[in-house]
């Protein structure tokens, strides 16, 4: 038995696909049956999990714990008492306190799999290192970081760029190697666009923009990109932290914690409270306030750009 708990979907679906094909390679005859929590009806539990004419192995995955009904409820705390032998029973919950009851005895009898999403720029390197050393492949670090800007926004497009890149290419991954694969997305990313224009490079963060804009960068995900990068930058502006210490205060890798030591330089306390300002209000009106958000997110670039001490 094994509890999928968590709303990323894509750690959700690796392990499932795992658990099958590992089942799969002992019993060729493995059956799989899906469920819905919130369709279902009474009985159907012990039907799919009693044995079959010849004795296949089972998968009984059930989605949508998050929205189950009163029947699977009281059928599987049941089940989970007395559970059938040659079945795994999968159960994805995508979060929230219903049945709780049900949650807790699941992960007391089986596996719990936690499916957090991962967030954090620290975390996504981990998950780019694990995915070429699952390849037995190897990706430098400034590799890394231009495939979190280039395809970072979500795991599953980041495993398939690692995959592509494994697939592709022979020896160590370097940034050169990335950003030939992926140099049209990269080159003009929300976060590309973000770095320019705190490093004060005004010209490079308005032509960055436009072309991000152009391409289907939305203008929420500038302003996005802007408001993680100036909060970074307020931190530690003001703060007697060492250069050895910012990663573990920002919670990201060494080398993502130089980049932000290098630009904090360009700021004081003053101004990039003001940097902040001008990215919430550029973000409002991103969303709605203004008819005009594309001038609203450049305004707030050339602002920022020109405010950075060069």
């Amino acid at each position: 038995m094994m509890l999928l708990k968590g709303p990323e979907d894509f750690i959700a679906a690796r392990v499932i696909d795992r658990v099958r094909t590992a089942l799969r390679e002992r019993d060729p005859g493995l059956e799989v049956h899906r469920l819905d929590a919130a369709d279902y009806e009474g009985g159907q539990l012990s039907v799919l999990a009693s044995p079959s004419l010849f004795g296949e192995a089972k998968i009984l995955q059930v989605d949508g714990l998050q929205d189950m009904n009163e029947a699977f409820l009281t059928d599987c705390l049941d089940y989970v008492k007395s559970p059938a032998e040659d079945v795994t029973l999968i159960l994805r919950h995508t979060g929230g306190n219903r049945g709780k009851k049900l949650l807790d005895a699941a992960t007391a009898a089986g596996v719990l799999v936690d499916c957090q999403p991962i967030k954090s720029d620290a975390e996504k390197s981990d998950f780019v290192h694990g995915e070429f050393r699952s390849r037995r492949r190897s990706i430098d670090p400034e590799a890394v970081r231009s495939l979190l800007d280039a395809a970072g926004g979500s795991l599953t497009d980041l495993a398939a760029a690692c995959q592509q890149l494994a697939e592709d290419t022979e020896g160590t991954v370097t940034s050169q190697i990335v950003d030939r694969y992926y140099g049209g997305r990269v080159e003009a990313t929300a976060f590309r666009v973000a770095d320019a224009a705190i490093e004060g490079r005004a010209g490079q963060a308005t032509a960055l923009l436009r072309h991000a804009l152009a391409t289907g960068v939305s203008a929420p995900a500038i302003t996005g990109a802007l408001a993680m990068k100036t909060r970074q930058i307020a931190r530690i502006v003001d703060a007697r932290v060492g250069q050895g210490q910012i990663a573990g205060v920002l919670g990201m890798a060494p080398w993502q914690a130089k980049r932000v030591a290098e630009t904090v330089r360009f700021w004081n306390p003053a101004t990039i409270a003001a940097a902040i300002e001008w990215v919430a209000q550029a973000d409002a009106e991103a969303k709605g306030l203004s008819k005009d958000s594309d001038y609203a997110v450049e305004r707030a670039v050339t602002r920022i750009a020109l405010t950075a001490r060069r």
